[in-house]
């Protein structure tokens, strides 16, 4: 009889906590949360770019954009010669980026650089900052870039909540 009544309060104390595990698993919400509106910062933009060992001069830059993230390139012109570097950013919903930009020299030297800054979705502008992580040391810089027109970005479940530049 004591084995019994043991085995009957085992069973109803387990089917208890299945019971409460059910219960509380249906009791969470059945809808999933909504992702993070990221910008579209894809397309073609002008602007500066000031560099603290080769100077002041013109940019542009033209990025693809798959979901929160970006690359491209950033090609500025100063004191006379040309300069190409590679971008590849990570985008936050809050408009903020961070990533990485190479340079590659014709000399055979490379340089990697840590990169972030914010795109301003009213203005459709890029302003960043720049520092050396590998080569070039000391070197740091800062630029801000229009977007003329954007691309498309790859990714379905992003989409811009603002009225952006032409198609490019």
């Amino acid at each position: 009889m004591f084995l019994q009544k043991t085995h009957r309060r085992v069973f109803s104390s387990a089917l208890a906590l299945v019971s409460c595990l059910g219960l509380a698993a249906c009791n969470g919400s059945t809808t999933s949360p909504t992702p993070a509106t990221i910008p579209n910062i894809s397309g073609d933009y002008s602007g500066t770019m000031v560099d603290a060992q080769g100077g002041s001069g013109s940019a542009t830059a033209t990025l693809a954009q798959h979901g929160a993230t970006a690359g491209g390139a950033i090609t500025t012109t100063q004191g006379g010669s040309t300069l190409t570097a590679q971008l590849s950013l990570a985008i936050a919903s809050s408009n903020a980026f961070s990533g990485a930009m190479v340079v590659n020299y014709t000399s055979g030297a490379t340089c990697t650089f840590n990169t972030s800054g914010t795109y301003n979705a009213s203005t459709y502008s890029l302003n960043g900052s720049y520092a050396a992580v590998t080569g070039c040391t000391g070197d740091t810089g800062t630029y801000a870039l229009a977007q003329q027109c954007t691309d498309t970005v790859t990714s379905s479940e992003r989409r811009p909540q603002f009225a952006p530049p032409a198609q490019c």
